[in-house]
């Protein structure tokens, strides 16, 4: 275990307890003023489906790291789970008071096979996966994919499904592309380079770090091609139902809008401060090289939206149309049933 700050503070991968004593400490060490602590704390887990240490959740380690957690008078455990099925079981059975998802897993979660779960906000109302290509033969429109082998890091799965979309945008069965079982690190791009696959999903921070350190790297940004992408922050039904539990949910991510704004403001700076701030309580790769950190921070202030936190209800609804088109949901259903936002308005 690693231990890190003050007496008391501990930090690992798999869980993060933030009081309001170490935010205050955490912000004064990272040089920034400690906002005003609230009187009383409520505890609030919030499961992640991957480590945390990715610029994907920038806003939740400034939230820790500058304290606005405490200011919104909540202790947040955040910990990280292996893959979406097991957050949405942490969720639906109590152990978990919120996760962020993929819209589609999603709406394959609530449409297709009845969870009782509900949308509260957005982490990022777009889409930031990329798909990655050579220059040797590239995949610039979905028309390319034609015939081509992608990897994917998971059979059935949200870029699996995500994938099936661009391809049936450009006009093609999703069938017709195969798929391979690939990772996610910046390395997949050697069975690229190697001609094993053809392309492969990647996150922004995947795909961010190769556009600078391979000169031969091609991306189509997937979220230019189709409404489907967004990360949503999902809580339970019966949950959110109970007063005290929608509250606690809204000052959380009153908290991330306010981290999503600091993070924004930033971007004059080269976000310095951010990085200090993530890097006084997190290990991040890729915010270890400046060019390389501005960059993705850059798309994923972008990926946020201008109703930081809120998803945009058009674009859940281009999404369900998208999906219940290619029948990986129902057609005919209600989606503004699965929205119980909580996020600013403005």
């Amino acid at each position: 275990m690693v231990r890190r700050g003050r007496r008391g503070v501990r930090a690992t991968s798999a869980a993060v307890v933030v009081g309001v004593a170490v935010a205050v400490a955490v912000a004064v060490l990272a040089g920034c003023a400690a906002p005003e602590q609230a009187a009383t704390t409520d505890r609030l887990t919030v499961v992640t489906t991957a480590p945390v240490e990715s610029m994907s959740y920038a806003p939740e380690m400034v939230a820790v790291a500058r304290g606005d957690f405490a200011r919104h008078g909540l202790e947040v455990d955040l910990r990280a789970l292996q893959g979406s099925p097991a957050a949405v079981q942490a969720v639906l059975g109590g152990s978990a008071d919120l996760t962020r998802l993929g819209d589609i897993e999603t709406m394959l979660a609530t449409g297709a096979r009845g969870a009782p779960l509900q949308v509260v906000g957005a982490g990022m109302a777009t889409g930031t996966l990329q798909i990655v290509s050579s220059t040797r033969d590239p995949i610039r429109v979905p028309a390319d994919l034609a015939g081509r082998t992608i990897g994917v890091p998971s059979q059935g799965g949200t870029s699996d499904s995500t994938l099936s979309l661009v391809v049936a945008r450009g006009g093609m069965e999703p069938g017709s592309v195969r798929r391979e079982v690939t990772g996610l690190a910046p390395g997949v791009f050697d069975l690229v380079a190697g001609g094993r696959i053809d392309g492969f999903l990647a996150p922004m921070d995947t795909a961010v770090v190769l556009q600078h350190s391979r000169p031969d790297v091609v991306t189509l940004d997937v979220g230019e091609v189709i409404s489907a992408g967004a990360q949503v922050f999902v809580g339970s039904a019966d949950r959110l139902a109970d007063p005290a539990g929608e509250d606690r949910v809204r000052r959380y991510l009153a908290a991330v809008r306010d981290a999503m704004d600091f993070i924004a403001a930033d971007a004059p700076g080269g976000y310095a401060e951010t990085i200090r701030l993530i890097g006084s309580r997190y290990a991040v790769p890729s915010l270890t090289d400046p060019v390389t950190a501005r960059a993705g921070l850059d798309a994923y202030v972008a990926s946020w939206g201008p109703l930081r936190g809120t998803l945009p209800p058009e674009r859940w609804h281009s999404t369900y149309t998208e999906a219940s088109g290619l029948g990986l949901v129902p057609a005919g259903l209600d989606p503004d049933a699965w929205l119980h936002q909580l996020g600013p308005r403005s």
